[in-house]
């Protein structure tokens, strides 16, 4: 009567809610049909009404379809008509002999293909379907003949159309609810999601879609009334072969459909992989510009020192004997200034480098703090003049890597000695705060602008990236100021103001977390 495709192949053992369920309709309609065919013997009316049959037996082994498709075969129209030509108990005989199912052909259970519900049906399951089919077609002949009265499909217009809307409707409700039953107790599956796949394009299938064949039905009986047979077994003939092309489409869109979301998925993936790509092209080509711009920044600021080392040698090498010795000494004053400018460069460098390459390890050992900022100081050479200490007497000592600090302090006095006035003076002070010690180095130079404050620790990030600066360096001081820190176990904070300086704060642990108990660090 239906073909139903999604459902699981038949289990060897039926479930026993299923199994009663089919016997709550199995013995009640096979009294019913015996108790119609004693009391109006089919036999009296001839064999011509049997002709239906066999049509609803090729009907229903050649048509295929599915709960997620178009639902009920083109033998539901037969059904319907017969439902009308005939009384019920003539109709619900015809349907019986005729509803036959494909899985009673097969010798095995799990031989499911498509639009089947499995293997091997059960010979309950099979004469269930056949009671099904006297119950629904006789009830739908009672309720047309109830409705067109005597004439029954002679009757007028007024009372046929009605009534063969009433009976497509009442066949098409108890068939669906009948199977919808049978395969939510087969499956476990709930009703509705079962409803739900019957409906799963529109909730009006019945009647605008093929569940509502039934509809067919009246032109059919017209054609075998007035024409004769032929042309209603090519009506039927067409029906079904419009439902396997439906069908097919169908499939086809649900194939079409999943290929969609493959594609849909791939797409998303393509693209988040495109966008990697994106990111991974605009980092190198940051990097290349990072390289260039260091490329032009350091042959900037390392010819610079060569030049006056080389052109004051080759000044002292010409300079007469009778020259004095303090021009000999300014000379070489300029020479080992410098030499120290190209050796800092070359410090920052190496320290760069053993950061990327995780090459730093700490040595850790306690300094007094007064004594870390004289050593910073000193390096400064002639400029050291220029700083001003604001250290207490009480200062704790601190457990850290010694030359880490220094370079950080030492990094810092540069960078706050060459943004400052010649004329003006730097600060740099500490104070304990808790088990932190905090350093603080402020000038009063030029500042930092707010939008520049993000920035001023990227490496080779310079404000001022023309030939003519005032100051030089490759941008790497205050990069490697950051990494120290951090590798000291501090933090380092600035606040800047245009036109009024800049202070720079570093807090470090007294003791750092890494060191042990005799300062050397632990694993």
């Amino acid at each position: 009567m239906t073909d139903i495709e999604g459902a699981p192949p038949a289990p060897e053992r039926r479930p026993q809610a299923l199994v009663l369920y089919q016997l709550m309709l199995v013995i009640p309609a096979t009294t019913l049909g015996l108790l119609m065919v004693l009391s109006r013997p089919p036999a009296r009316l001839g064999l011509a009404p049997f002709m239906w049959v066999p049509i609803l037996i090729v009907l229903e082994l050649t048509t295929f379809g599915g709960w997620n498709g178009p639902g009920f075969s083109p033998a539901f129209v037969v059904q319907v008509g017969v439902a009308m030509l005939y009384p019920p108990a003539l109709a619900g005989v015809i349907a019986t002999l005729g509803a036959f199912d494909r899985r009673e052909c097969r010798r095995r259970a799990g031989s499911g293909d498509l639009g089947d519900a499995g293997g091997r049906i059960s010979p309950l399951g099979s004469w269930w379907n056949r009671c099904l089919a006297l119950v629904v077609v006789a009830a739908g002949s009672g309720l047309f003949h109830a409705l067109a009265g005597t004439g029954g499909i002679h009757a007028p217009w007024r009372r046929l159309g009605p009534a063969w809307a009433a009976t497509v409707t009442l066949m098409y409700v108890l068939l669906l609810a009948a199977q919808v039953a049978e395969r939510s107790l087969e499956s476990g599956t709930p009703a509705s999601e079962l409803l739900r796949r019957v409906n799963n394009t529109t909730p009006y299938r019945f009647p605008a879609s093929f569940p509502g064949m039934g509809w067919f039905s009246l032109p059919l009986l017209w054609f075998q009334l007035t024409v004769g047979l032929w042309p209603v077994l090519l009506m039927v003939g067409l029906l079904a072969y419009g439902r396997a092309m439906c069908f097919k489409a169908w499939h086809l869109h649900e194939r079409l459909a999943e290929r969609n979301l493959v594609l849909a998925d791939q797409a998303r993936e393509l693209a988040t992989h495109l966008e990697r790509e994106r990111r991974s092209v605009a980092e190198l080509r940051e990097l290349s510009r990072l390289k260039s711009q260091f490329v032009a920044i350091a042959s900037h600021e390392v010819r610079t020192p060569l030049t006056a080392i080389i052109g004051y040698a080759n000044t002292l090498r010409r300079l007469p004997s009778a020259a004095g010795n303090g021009k000999r000494q300014e000379f070489l004053d300029i020479i080992e200034r410098q030499a120290e400018r190209l050796l800092g460069l070359v410090e920052s460098l190496l320290t760069a480098a053993k950061l990327d390459g995780g090459q730093l390890t700490p040595e850790f050992g306690w300094i007094g703090m007064a004594d870390a900022c004289r050593d910073a100081v000193e390096g400064l050479g002639a400029a050291a003049v220029r700083v001003r200490f604001d250290l207490p007497v009480d200062l704790p000592p601190i457990l850290t890597d010694r030359r880490c600090l220094c370079q950080v302090l030492g990094n810092l006095l540069e960078n706050a000695v060459k943004y400052s006035a010649p004329d003006r003076s730097c600060l740099l002070g500490a104070r304990a705060e808790g088990d932190q010690l905090a350093i603080r180095v402020q000038d009063h130079g030029i500042g930092i602008a707010v939008p520049e404050l993000d920035r001023i620790f990227e490496r080779f990030y310079q404000v001022d990236v023309s030939d003519t600066r005032a100051s030089g360096g490759v941008g790497l001081g205050l990069t490697v100021v950051r990494e120290l820190v951090l590798i000291l176990g501090g933090t380092i904070e600035v606040t800047s103001h245009p036109g009024r300086g800049s202070c720079f704060t570093v807090k470090l642990p007294l003791r750092h977390p890494a060191a042990g108990i005799d300062g050397q660090a632990t694993r």
